[in-house]
C-alpha cells in the first residue's frame, strides 16, 4: 500500500474519531483504527473475491482488508474509500442492520492481554485505572440531559391557536386595547404553565425509577478483589462474575463454571445462552426446536442445523452489558464501557429516529390553521368595505375610519379563535395523565394520551411483556399420570393435583373444592414428593422474599416485598414448584448432604450430583413430617445410604433409565414404557414447555468414582418437569378486549416460528387448530428487504442522482415498501426477530395508515419504540428502553396499554365535545358582529367582551365536558382513521343549525335593543345627543351579552353526548357541569355590576340594563 493509500486511509479513519472522547461506533470502525501492524484475528477470513462487484455482504469484509494494510486493486481500494466515508456519515442512523466482527472479543487472548496492559490475575492498578477512566469517561450511557422546565415551558407555545392568540395580543397591545391585551396574556400563561408543570412531573418520576437501579461489580485491582459502582468500571478491568450479577459492561470472558447469562434484554429471547471462552456466536436454540430439553434426537438436530443457518445475535465469550448471570461464575476482561457496549450503540441508534406529530395535534394544528385563514379573510374583507365605503363602526367617533375597521378586524379575529380551546386541551390532557398515572401508566408526554386513544395496532415485545419473563412450572408427570401445577412466577403459593381432576373444572359444579382436595390428597400420599425432591437437590437456584424498592404514582420510593430469584431460570421454576408442596432446600439440608457434583454440559445435556442420606433409618424416615425428607424411602432399597440424581434432557435421561415408579412400586423400564414417556415429552414440547427428566442411582456406599460416566446410567426414572414462560394472566382478557375495539395486537419475538406460534395460540393471539401459516412468519426474509430499503432511503439522500435515477430508484423503493406492507398487512405473530427488524415492521404499519403502539422492556425495543406513534416501555425494563419511550407501564401489565387506549378514547371523545361547543358559540359570535357590521351598525360586541364570554361562559363549561364520563360502548367501536377530522359532518351541521339560530336571536335583541333605548334600529338617532345614542348603544349591548350567556350554557348541557340523548346520560349526572354553570351565572352577573370600579369603564354595563325593560323608547328622528 502507498504512502498516499495510507493517508487517505488514516484520514478517513480519524473522521470516524473526531476530537474529544472517541465517538462511539460499530466493531468494524474499532478494528479499522487498529494499528496495521497488530496481527489480524485468527477469525478474520477475506470475504469473496476482491475482484468481482462488491455485494452488501462482502463489502465490510473488503474494507476490513483494505484498513489492514492487504494489497487490492486500485479501483477496489477507490471504492473502499468511498464507501468507508458513506458509512462514517450513516452511523449513528442504520449501521446496526449487519452483524460486525468485535476484534477485541475474538482476537488470540493473550494479544487482548498486551493490548490493554493488564495482568489476568491481579487486574489493574489504580493509577492505570485512573488514567483510563479520564480517557474514556464515565460507564454509563449517554442521555439527553432532562429538559428544563423552562424550556417546557416554552414548548407549549408551538401550537397554532396560541400563536394566532400571541398575534391578536400584540395587535390589541398596539392599538390601545390593553384590557384584551392582558386578558390573552392569562389565558396563554396559564396554558403553558399547566402543560409544563404535567410534563415536568413525569420526567421527575421517571428520573426517581432510574435512581433506584444502581449496579456494582466486582473486580480485581492491584491483585485485591474489591466492590466497585459500575459506573467508574474501564476497559481493561477483570471482573468477578457470579450467579445473580449483572454485567456493567461488555466483558471478554476468560474463565467459565457453568456459565449463563439472560440475555432477554438484548436479543427478547427468555432462554439462558451457555457461555464459553471459544469466540463464536452465540446460538440462541429455543425449546421446541432443540428438543435436547424434550427428548427427541431429530428435532434437537433439526434445530441445529437451522442454528447454523442463522446470524447469531451475541458472542458466547462476552457477558454484555444489562444483562444478568442467571448460574454458575466466571471471570473476564472489560473490552467496551459506555456508548461503546452493543447497548451503547442500539441507544445510539435512537438519536435518529422520529416518532412524528400526534393524531390530535395535528388535527388541531389544522383546525387552527383554517380558523386563523377565516378569521383573517372575513376581517380583511370588513376591513376593505369599511375603509371603502367610508364608514366606520362609530360615526360619533374622532378616529379615522382606517382605524375604527382596524378594531373590529380585531374583535372579529379575537371571536373566531377560541380562546380557552388551547387550556380545555391541556387540562384535558393534564386530567387524563393523572388518571392513567393512578392505573400505573406514567406518561411523559400530554400528547401521548391522546395518541393512545388513537391506536390502531399494538406491536408487542413477548418477554416480559406478553409473558412474565419467570420460567414456571405448569406440568409435572409421574408413574404414568399428568399433574397440574397452578401458580405463577416465583410466588410459591398455588397447588399440585392430577390432571383427572382438571378434567372435573370443565364440567362445573365445585371446581375449587375439587382442586383442594385433590391437593391435599397429593400432600397425604407423597406421590410426586420424590420428583419434587430430586429436581431441588439436583439443582442450584434460590428463591428468596426479599425488600424490592418501587416508586410509585407520586414518585415516592416505597419499599415491598417480592419473590425474587437467582441461578437458572428453569432450575427456579423447579424450586418454587417444590415450595408448594412445603419443600424446601433449607429443610432439606437437614436430611441431604451433597458430597460430589457433575456440572451441567451442553453435550452431555445433563447435570449430576451424589447425596447422602443423613438420616438412614428408613422407619424413622417414613415418619418425618418435613416434606422431602424421606422422599426416597419408598423407591430404593433398604440400607441405601447414598443417592446419585441426575436431571437433564429427557431422552438423555430415558434411554439411560432400567427401572421406574409405576403404581407406587419400582418396576423395570422397557421399550415400550420408554416410548411412552418419549410421547409424553412431545406432547409437552407441542405446547412450547421446556421439559426436564430426573432419574436416580442409588447406592449402598459413597462410589469412588464420581465421574458423569458413572452416576448418569441405570436410573430408576422418577418422572418430568414441564416449563413455560408462561403468559400474563390479564393478557388474554386484554388482547380480546382490544380486538373488540378494533385494535390488532401482533407479537414480535426472538423465538422459533413454532414456539411462537403455540404462544401466540394460547393468548388468544392466534386461533387454536387453524391453519396459521401466512399469519406466522421467520424475520429473515423481512431483515433482507429491511436492509435494502435502508440502503435506497440513505441513497436518496446522500447522493447526487440524476433526475432519471432518482426515480427509477423511488420505483424502486416504492415497490419494495409494497412488499414489505403486503406481508406485514397479514402477519400476527413475527418470529426470530432482530431489533431493527421492528423498526421496519413499524414503519410498514405507520405507512400503511395504522397508529402504531410498539411495547417493550429491553434494549432492542428501544429503537422501534421511538420510531412507534407512541412507545411503552416497562417499568422493570432498561433504562433505555424507558428513555425511548412516552409512557412506562409501572405495573408492566400489558392490560394497562388497553386501559390507557381507553382513557385516551375518553380523552379525545371529550376534546370533540368541547371544540363542538366551543366552535358553534364562538362561530355565532363572529356572524353576529359580521352581519351588523354589513347592516352598518356598531359591533354588538367589543374585543373584550369577546375574552369574557370565551373564557368564562365558554370556558367553565368547556372544563366540564373535559372530565365528562366515557359514553357507553366506546370500546366497541374501532380506532379512528387518522384522516377524520376533529369534527365530524353531523358535528358541522350541528353548528351551522347553532349558528343560523343564536346569530337570528342576538341580531334581532340587539336591533330590538337600540330601538329601545335609542329610537333607531341602528343606534343613530340624530334627536338625540351622542352621549344618549352612545348609552343606548351599551344598553343593547348588555343584551345580546346576558342572551349569548344563557344560549351557551343551555348549549353546553346539549354537547355532553355526540351519540346520545344527554337525557339518557343523566342530565345531572357530571356535577362539574353544575359547578361550571353556577360559576359563570354569578361570576357574569358579578363583574356587569361592579366592572365599572376597574380601569375598563366602557366594558361592561349592568345598571343602565336594569332600564332595558321598563325604560321608554326614544322618539325617532323626523
Amino acid at each position: 500500500m502507498t504512502d498516499h493509500d495510507n493517508d487517505t486511509k488514516q484520514a478517513l479513519l480519524e473522521q470516524g474519531q473526531g476530537s474529544g472522547p472517541p465517538a462511539p461506533v460499530p466493531p468494524t470502525f474499532q478494528q479499522m483504527s487498529s494499528s496495521a501492524s497488530q496481527p489480524r484475528s485468527y477469525s478474520q477470513t477475506r470475504l469473496g473475491s476482491l475482484g468481482r462487484t462488491f455485494s452488501t455482504r462482502n463489502l465490510f469484509g473488503v474494507i476490513e482488508e483494505w484498513a489492514k494494510g492487504v494489497p487490492i486493486p486500485k479501483d477496489s481500494r477507490e471504492f473502499c474509500e468511498s464507501s468507508l466515508r458513506s458509512e462514517l456519515e450513516r452511523k449513528k442512523t442504520h449501521v446496526q442492520h449487519l452483524t460486525f466482527v468485535d476484534e477485541n472479543a475474538e482476537m488470540p487472548l493473550q494479544d487482548l492481554l498486551e493490548k490493554w496492559n493488564v495482568d489476568i490475575n491481579k487486574g489493574l492498578t489504580t493509577e492505570q485505572a485512573k488514567q483510563r477512566l479520564e480517557t474514556f469517561g464515565l460507564n454509563q450511557l449517554e442521555s439527553d440531559p432532562p429538559t428544563p422546565i423552562w424550556r417546557l415551558f416554552l414548548e407549549q407555545f408551538n401550537d397554532i391557536l396560541v400563536i394566532l392568540l400571541i398575534a391578536a395580543c400584540i395587535v390589541s397591545m398596539a392599538l390601545g386595547q390593553y384590557a384584551a391585551g392582558t386578558t390573552i396574556v392569562i389565558i396563554v400563561m396559564f396554558n403553558a404553565i399547566l402543560g409544563a408543570v404535567q410534563e415536568h412531573g413525569a420526567g421527575a418520576a421517571l428520573d426517581a425509577l432510574k435512581a433506584l437501579q444502581v449496579t456494582n461489580a466486582t473486580i480485581l485491582r492491584n491483585g485485591v478483589e474489591e466492590p466497585i459502582d459500575g459506573t467508574m468500571v474501564v476497559p481493561g478491568d477483570v471482573v468477578i462474575l457470579n450467579t445473580g450479577n449483572s454485567a456493567v459492561a461488555d466483558i471478554r470472558l476468560t474463565e467459565v463454571q457453568d456459565l449463563e447469562s439472560n440475555e432477554a434484554s438484548l436479543t427478547g429471547e427468555s432462554e439462558p445462552v451457555k457461555k464459553t471462552i471459544a469466540a463464536h456466536r452465540a446460538a440462541h436454540v429455543t425449546t421446541e426446536e432443540k428438543k435436547s430439553a424434550d427428548g427427541n434426537t431429530n428435532g434437537a438436530a433439526a434445530a441445529e442445523e437451522e442454528s447454523k443457518k442463522e446470524d447469531k445475535l451475541t458472542l458466547s465469550n462476552v457477558v454484555y452489558m444489562g444483562t444478568e448471570v442467571t448460574n454458575g461464575k466466571g471471570k473476564g476482561i472489560v473490552i467496551h464501557t459506555g456508548m461503546k457496549t452493543k447497548i451503547g450503540l442500539l441507544a445510539e441508534r435512537l438519536k435518529s429516529v422520529d416518532s412524528g406529530q400526534s393524531p390530535l395535534k395535528a388535527k388541531l394544528a389544522l383546525l387552527g390553521v383554517r380558523l386563523g385563514m377565516a378569521s383573517v379573510f372575513i376581517s380583511l374583507v370588513i376591513f376593505v368595505i369599511g375603509v371603502s365605503t367610508g364608514r366606520g363602526a362609530d360615526p360619533t367617533s374622532s378616529d379615522p375610519v382606517w382605524l375604527q375597521m382596524l378594531l373590529v378586524a380585531v374583535s372579529l379575529t379575537v371571536a373566531a379563535v377560541p380562546e380557552g380551546l388551547p387550556v380545555c386541551v391541556t387540562m384535558s390532557l393534564a386530567i387524563g395523565m393523572r388518571h392513567m398515572t393512578e392505573k400505573n401508566a406514567l406518561v411523559r408526554k400530554l400528547a401521548s394520551v391522546e395518541t393512545l386513544g388513537s391506536t390502531s395496532i399494538i406491536c408487542t415485545d413477548k418477554t416480559g411483556t406478553l409473558t412474565c419473563g419467570k420460567m414456571t412450572t405448569v406440568q409435572l408427570w409421574f408413574d404414568h399420570t399428568h399433574y397440574k401445577v397452578t401458580g405463577q412466577g416465583y410466588n410459591p403459593e398455588g397447588m399440585i393435583y392430577p390432571m383427572a381432576d382438571e378434567g372435573k373444572k370443565n364440567k362445573g359444579g365445585t371446581t375449587d373444592d375439587d382442586a383442594k382436595t385433590a391437593f391435599e390428597k397429593v400432600k397425604t400420599e407423597r406421590s410426586v414428593e420424590s420428583l419434587l425432591t430430586a429436581f431441588v437437590l439436583c439443582s442450584d437456584a434460590t428463591v428468596e422474599l426479599e425488600d424490592v424498592k418501587t416508586i410509585n404514582d407520586r414518585g415516592e420510593e416505597k419499599v415491598t416485598q417480592e419473590w425474587q430469584g437467582t441461578g437458572n431460570m428453569t432450575e427456579r421454576s423447579l424450586v418454587v414448584a417444590a415450595r408448594k408442596l412445603g419443600i424446601e432446600r433449607t429443610q432439606l439440608t437437614n436430611g441431604y448432604a451433597e458430597k460430589a457434583q457433575n456440572p451441567f454440559s451442553s453435550k452431555r445435556k445433563m447435570m449430576s450430583v451424589i447425596v447422602e442420606i443423613l438420616n438412614s433409618k428408613q422407619e424413622d424416615d417414613a415418619k418425618s413430617t418435613k416434606p422431602g425428607i424421606g422422599a426416597f424411602t419408598p423407591i430404593v432399597e433398604e440400607g441405601t445410604k447414598f443417592v446419585g440424581i441426575t436431571k437433564g434432557a429427557p431422552n438423555r435421561v430415558i434411554e439411560r433409565s432400567t427401572l421406574m415408579v409405576e403404581n407406587g412400586a419400582v418396576v423395570k423400564m422397557d421399550e415400550k414404557k420408554k416410548q411412552e414417556a418419549i410421547e409424553t415429552v412431545n406432547q409437552l414440547s407441542a405446547q412450547a414447555l421446556r421439559v426436564l427428566a430426573v432419574g436416580i442411582r442409588p447406592f449402598k456406599s459413597m462410589p469412588e468414582d464420581t465421574s458423569a460416566a458413572n452416576v448418569e446410567q441405570d436410573f430408576i426414572f422418577l418422572g418430568l418437569n414441564a416449563a413455560i414462560d408462561p403468559e400474563r394472566p390479564e393478557v388474554i382478557t386484554a388482547i380480546a378486549k382490544a380486538a373488540n375495539a378494533g385494535v390488532s395486537t401482533v407479537m414480535i419475538t426472538g423465538d422459533y416460528l413454532a414456539t411462537a406460534r403455540a404462544i401466540a395460540e394460547n393468548i388468544g393471539l392466534l386461533r387454536k387448530g387453524e391453519d396459521n401459516a401466512d399469519k406466522v412468519m421467520d424475520c429473515k426474509e423481512l431483515r433482507k428487504m429491511g436492509a435494502d430499503i435502508t440502503r435506497m432511503e440513505k441513497d436518496l439522500q446522500g447522493k447526487a442522482l440524476t433526475r432519471d435515477q432518482r426515480q427509477k430508484l423511488n420505483a424502486e423503493l416504492d415497490v419494495l415498501h409494497q412488499k414489505v406492507d403486503q406481508i406485514t398487512a397479514k402477519t400476527k405473530v413475527y418470529a426470530r426477530a432482530e431489533p431493527f427488524d421492528k423498526i421496519t415492521i413499524v414503519e410498514s404499519y405507520k405507512r400503511q395508515g395504522h397508529v402504531a403502539c410498539m411495547t417493550g422492556d429491553g434494549v432492542n425495543d428501544a429503537a422501534a419504540l421511538q420510531g412507534a406513534n407512541i412507545g411503552v416501555a416497562m417499568g422493570s425494563g432498561t433504562d433505555v428502553a424507558k428513555g425511548a419511550a412516552d409512557m412506562v407501564l409501572l405495573d408492566d401489565s400489558f392490560a394497562t396499554i388497553v386501559a390507557a387506549i381507553e382513557e385516551g378514547r375518553k380523552i379525545y371523545s371529550n376534546i370533540c365535545k368541547f371544540v363542538f361547543f366551543l366552535l358553534s358559540t364562538n362561530v355565532a359570535e363572529v356572524f353576529v358582529i359580521l352581519i351588523a357590521m354589513l347592516a352598518g351598525l356598531q359591533s354588538p360586541l367589543v374585543p373584550i367582551q369577546i375574552l369574557w364570554l370565551n373564557l368564562c361562559t365558554d370556558g367553565a363549561p368547556a372544563v366540564a365536558l373535559a372530565l365528562e364520563q366515557a359514553e357507553p360502548g366506546i370500546m366497541d367501536e374501532g380506532p379512528r382513521p387518522l384522516s377524520e377530522p376533529v369534527l365530524e359532518k353531523i358535528q358541522l351541521t350541528g353548528i351551522a343549525i347553532q349558528t343560523v339560530l343564536e346569530t337570528a336571536l342576538c341580531l334581532y335583541a340587539y336591533i330590538q335593543g337600540l330601538m329601545w333605548n335609542t329610537g333607531s334600529w341602528n343606534g343613530h338617532n340624530s334627536a338625540n345627543t351622542d352621549d344618549e345614542n352612545k348609552h343606548g348603544v351599551r344598553k343593547a349591548q348588555t343584551i345580546v351579552i346576558y342572551l349569548i350567556v344563557f344560549l351557551e350554557l343551555m348549549r353546553a348541557y346539549t354537547s355532553r353526548a355526540l351519540r346520545t340523548s344527554v337525557f339518557s346520560m343523566g342530565i345531572c349526572s357530571n356535577v362539574n357541569m353544575q359547578y361550571a354553570v353556577i360559576f359563570s351565572v354569578v361570576f357574569t352577573l358579578y363583574v356587569l355590576k361592579f366592572f365599572s370600579f376597574f380601569s375598563f369603564p366602557e366594558t361592561f354595563h349592568f345598571r343602565p340594563c336594569v332600564g332595558v325593560c321598563r325604560g321608554k323608547r326614544k322618539r325617532t328622528h323626523s
